[in-house]
């Protein structure tokens, strides 16, 4: 493949470049290819090339130094908005400690100060996200077995939902937990749910 493309390269140089010398014959210059039309390359063809080879080289650097220049200015196009100094900390925030909550008790980042249930919470266990709903509890019949089939689906979930106003249902594909008042999630030992990172 590598040889075709050559040739034609060659060939469009030639074409482009090298012109028969006034007094040379016909038959010496130019003979037929397969297709009648493809130009022999003569031994003028050939001096004239070597000739303007330095003029060719030029130009196909002078081709890939703006096509450089080019993609360099592409990549490093500045952008109108800074970047914020704090951009690493605002999207890696998590919550310490973690929070459930029923519906009174805003979504957010939870800290010592700032008492928030946090809405990105995953299992470790199952490696699902933890699904919140609120004004509803969780059905007493709930088995593990209903929650493994039926996430993350909440048609299929609603089944065992129960409406109570202020209360909040929690569940994963493994766990689950109706929350009506703030709850440190570090003293609910069997749950293996942790923040996965707030973006904002």
């Amino acid at each position: 493949m590598a040889d075709d493309d050559l040739d034609s390269l060659l060939d469009e140089v030639e074409k482009k470049y090298c012109r028969p010398q006034p007094g040379c014959k016909g038959a010496e210059c130019w003979a037929s290819g397969e297709n009648g039309k493809e130009p022999r390359r003569s031994k003028n063809a050939i001096v004239n090339v070597s000739t303007d080879e330095e003029d060719v080289d030029d130009l196909i650097e002078d081709i890939l130094d703006v096509h450089l220049h080019e993609d360099k200015a592409h990549r490093t196009k500045p952008s109108n908005q800074k970047p914020s100094k704090n951009t690493s900390q605002q999207h890696s925030k998590k919550c310490c400690p973690v929070y459930l909550g029923g519906t009174v008790l805003p979504f957010g980042v939870g800290t010592n100060t700032s008492e928030r249930a946090c809405s990105q919470l995953r299992c470790t266990s199952c490696d699902f996200s933890v699904l919140s709903f609120d004004d509803y509890k969780w059905d007493s019949s709930c088995d593990y077995l209903f929650f493994r089939n039926s996430m993350p689906e909440h048609s299929k979930l609603q089944s065992k939902m129960i409406r109570k106003k202020g209360s909040r249902a929690y569940a994963c594909q493994c766990s689950w937990r109706s929350v009506h008042e703030l709850t440190d999630l570090s003293k609910e030992l069997q749950l293996r749910w942790v923040c996965a990172k707030h973006s904002e």
